[in-house]
């Protein structure tokens, strides 16, 4: 029966040293990314080689998880390689690119699937064709864009830095 209670005050003790170094404003925040689950589809072409802008509500910014591509594209050269690129900011940050560049299939040459996991943000966000090698006489996708929006807090509210324990 002692050694009982000595085993449960050392767990006490233990416990109380724990909780008396370990910063109460630390706790975890609960988010749930299917709350504010987002996902559109962009349509890009040769018609239009121009950056198509995608709507992020004011005061959220965008995590992309997925892009996925579908489409066509055909030259009356010997190749053409797609390629689709997001244009993102942060702030007033410039401009960061990222490319996709799809595989074609192997049973139809000209058609092109590519299904990219990622991590991208963003406050603003364009999405545009592009190529490499010859220039398509034809040229379409899709591009599925999936992620989460995540609420920015304004500067005049944002979260105090965390209490460091004290050490003696």
């Amino acid at each position: 029966m002692k050694i009982h209670r000595i085993v449960s005050a050392f767990t006490l003790a233990l416990l109380g040293a724990f909780a008396a170094l370990t910063p109460v404003n630390l706790a975890a925040q609960a988010y749930n990314p299917a709350l504010n689950a987002f996902q559109v589809t962009v349509p890009v072409n040769i018609d239009n080689f121009v950056f198509t802008p995608v709507t992020i509500p004011t005061g959220y910014r965008l995590v992309i998880q997925d892009v996925s591509l579908s489409g066509a594209a055909q030259t009356t050269g010997a190749y053409v390689q797609p390629v689709v690129i997001l244009s993102s900011t942060l702030g007033t940050g410039a401009a960061n690119e990222r490319f996709f560049a799809p595989n074609p299939s192997a049973t139809a040459p000209s058609q092109y699937y590519g299904d990219y996991s990622t991590t991208l943000y963003a406050d603003t966000l364009s999405v545009s064709p592009a190529f490499a090698g010859f220039t398509p006489s034809f040229m379409s996708f899709n591009v599925v864009i999936t992620g989460y929006l995540v609420e920015l807090i304004p500067t005049s509210q944002s979260c105090p830095p965390p209490a460091l324990p004290k050490f003696k």
